[in-house]
């Protein structure tokens, strides 16, 4: 059996292997989760550039000193987030600064969750990923519905009927829900 690569490891054995001292680690976690992450400051704090900064490495540092408390159990985002809500809080609460109800108002008020963003982002990735793995015949019809360009028109351009344009469609969508059956 050929050994999983690192950035398909799960969070948890990421961390794992991170507290073991394994730096690749924590810089596969670090590109997974740094664009939710600083997303979700920016929420909390807008228009606050250096404090997202600031808190944005806090948020690190103190994941990075907490891994070993980290359970399977929780979202790593979600853990994330609930340590920058804090440090944010904690911040406020000692300053005594009328801002503090900003900070909540911005915390309720909608916008996307970090999850969502994190999911739409994955799942982007793997698809271009999966659609390179498909024949070329599969990629160029794909890519071209993806273009919004008709059957008929991708029949026309290809000098193919359209019944060849649908079947490798069909056989393109059928091969893709098995490449991302992971990820799905």
């Amino acid at each position: 059996m050929r050994p999983e690569p690192d950035d398909q490891l799960s969070d948890m054995d990421l961390i794992q292997r991170c507290i073991a001292g394994d730096d690749e680690s924590f810089t596969i976690l670090y590109q997974r989760y740094r664009l939710p992450l600083f997303s979700y400051l920016h929420k909390l704090l807008p228009g606050q550039h250096d404090r997202v900064d600031d808190f944005f490495q806090q948020v690190w540092i103190k994941a990075l000193k907490n891994f070993s408390g980290y359970s399977d159990q929780q979202r790593f985002l979600a853990w994330l987030c609930r340590i920058a809500h804090n440090l944010v809080m904690d911040y406020y609460r000692s300053s005594d600064s009328q801002e503090m109800s900003e900070v909540q108002e911005n915390i309720l008020a909608d916008g996307p969750d970090p999850q969502e963003i994190l999911m739409q982002q994955g799942l982007e990735e793997a698809l271009q990923q999966a659609i390179g793995q498909l024949s070329d015949e599969q990629q160029e019809i794909v890519r071209m519905r993806i273009n919004d360009i008709s059957f008929k028109d991708i029949a026309a351009q290809k000098n193919i009927s359209l019944n060849t344009a649908l079947g490798r469609m069909h056989y393109a969508v059928k091969n893709l829900r098995r490449l991302l059956a992971d990820f799905l």
